[in-house]
């Protein structure tokens, strides 16, 4: 019996284990490499030792003035090639490059103040926490005005010889750019999906991110939209993913000088169009004498230098490795192949799980990257300034991205297209902002962190609240008022269902929309338009 009992306990013992272990893995899921930021994750490992000793409301804010300090640095040597990597680069591998100085300290103390993590005894601070006073602290950084700092000047840098070519340089630019902290971002660039509006869907009827965007253009700014859609130049089909933003600006007769300060981006770097004075998208003269694509050229991976024999082969690459992953994972989905692009989504009515899609990411990335290893004989004509070269190492770029319903390997990626509109519109990347939700290694705004600022948020209230936060640093005083009651929950819901105009009309978009003979609909995928009956009620 005490054998039997004995074997009995190793059972259960065994069961329990292997259980616990795959709910360990299904918890954990986000703690994955490719779903893991290196940054945040090392602050919040960082900060656990105070909360441990019951000591974060004595030393969390010394310990983001050390984060503070160790960012400052890396700026410093980033931008000084020779000199052995920052210390946060060594703690940090994956850390990317810095524009502005982070006032972390500050923006921890206000975030703190608010939401009271210090005061907390059985919750650590966490990592979405830390990406919030991360995005605080950037806006912070573009919007005061605290003058142009020699950022050469660190007392880090105890070197003599280091300290004698910083005394040397005390105006240094380098690559046309002072190193120093902005006065405000001249440029905003969004994503789209889950940035401005829900994954799939459209902007709609949402006037106070509406009202956002309208105040950023009315007072200098320009804001572009950076995203995957891509539908070539067939401008309709943009129009209706931003149709209610559009209706917001022409209902508020947006100036025509203001309206050309507003971009669309489609397929990451391949559509540019710009909105006119008519309230609707135009393409922006690509060839020739102030063409886009002529005028980057410079640019070693923008399109004017691409071949397209290359982006054939690509995507043919690709193609092939999505339509294998489908197969041998059994999924549900249907591979399209459009002009710049190829992507795997969802058959109607079923939803692709995201271990299966990140998957099918990593093998396609894989696979891209084996593609261009072994195209070294592959040569591309690289335009510059003073010279025509041959680049033969030049890759194509491409994206590789889960879409959170879908999969999309573009030829470009957002890193060229930013890049594009800040030599387009001749704005630093230190007066740039990059506002989007994907910036894993699986997401198509990682790259805009090579080239600008950025903020990562998680859906569209975060962008309005982050929008709100760069107006009001900015002292604009003329915001939504009746929308900033977050405790009346009743009139900020009756607010987005019939928003006001400025001289207390009141505008009906459901009824607009049932009063319509057709409704037009769109594939979000394929582009596709077609129409149907509206559902009329008497």
């Amino acid at each position: 019996n005490k054998v039997l009992y004995l074997f009995y306990y190793l059972f259960v013992l065994l069961s329990l284990t292997t259980i616990m272990s795959f709910s360990s893995r299904r918890r954990n899921y986000l703690l994955t490499p490719h779903r893991r930021d290196g940054l945040v994750e090392w602050m919040k490992s960082m900060l656990k030792h105070s909360f441990v000793l019951n000591a974060l409301e004595t030393t969390a804010a010394d310990t983001f003035s050390h984060f503070e300090m160790l960012v400052e640095e890396h700026l410093i040597l980033s931008k000084r090639p020779g000199l052995l990597p920052s210390r946060l680069k060594q703690l940090v591998p994956t850390v990317g490059t810095f524009y502005t100085r982070l006032p972390l300290r500050k923006a921890f103390e206000e975030y703190n103040e608010k939401h009271c993590l210090t005061k907390r005894r059985h919750i650590t601070i966490s990592f979405n926490e830390i990406r919030h006073i991360l995005n605080l602290a950037q806006i912070m950084a573009l919007s005061t005005s605290e003058g142009r700092e020699d950022l050469l000047q660190s007392s880090s840098m105890d070197n003599n010889s280091q300290n004698d070519t910083a005394n040397n340089n005390k105006e240094e630019v380098v690559d046309d750019e002072t190193i120093t902290t902005t006065v405000s971002p001249k440029l905003i660039t969004f994503d789209g999906d889950q940035t401005l509006y829900s994954d799939g869907s459209n902007f709609e009827s949402n006037p106070r991110l509406a009202n956002y965007l309208y105040l950023l253009l009315k007072h200098g700014v320009t804001v572009a939209v950076v995203t995957a859609a891509g539908y070539e130049y067939n401008t309709e089909k943009y129009e209706y993913r931003l149709s209610g933003l559009l209706a917001y600006f022409a209902e508020h007769q947006l100036s025509s000088e203001d309206c050309s300060r507003f971009y669309l981006f489609g397929g990451e770097c391949n559509y540019l169009l710009c909105l006119g004075s008519d309230y609707k998208l135009h393409p922006v003269k690509e060839i020739g004498p102030g063409g886009w694509k002529t005028s980057t050229k410079y640019i070693p991976e923008a399109p004017g230098n691409w071949n397209e024999e290359a982006i054939t082969k690509l995507l043919n690459v690709a193609e092939r490795n999505i339509t294998n992953t489908v197969e041998e994972l059994k999924m549900r989905g249907r591979v399209i192949r459009k002009k710049h692009s190829v992507g795997l989504v969802p058959t109607t009515q079923t939803q692709l799980t995201r271990e299966a899609l990140d998957e099918a990411v990593l093998r396609v990335q894989d696979a891209l990257d084996h593609y261009h290893n072994t195209q070294s004989s592959t040569t591309m004509t690289v335009t510059t300034e003073n010279t025509n070269a041959t680049a033969s190492a030049a890759r194509l770029p491409f994206c590789a991205f889960n879409g959170g319903r879908d999969v999309w390997v573009d030829v470009g990626n957002k890193r060229v297209g930013v890049e594009i509109l800040q030599s387009y519109t001749g704005i630093g990347k230190n007066e740039t902002l990059h506002i989007g939700d994907q910036f894993l290694n699986t997401g198509n705004d990682f790259a805009a962190r090579d080239v600008c600022p950025c903020v990562w948020i998680t859906d569209p209230e975060e962008t309005t609240y982050i929008l709100k936060s760069i107006l009001r640093l900015a002292e604009i005083t003329d915001l939504d008022d009746d929308n900033d009651e977050d405790d009346d929950e009743e009139k900020r819901t009756n607010h987005k269902m019939n928003p006001t105009t400025p001289n207390g009309s009141t505008v009906n978009f459901s009824e607009c929309e049932r009063r319509t003979e057709v409704i037009k609909k769109m594939d979000v995928f394929t582009g596709e338009m077609f129409y149907q009956a509206p559902n009329i009620q008497s």
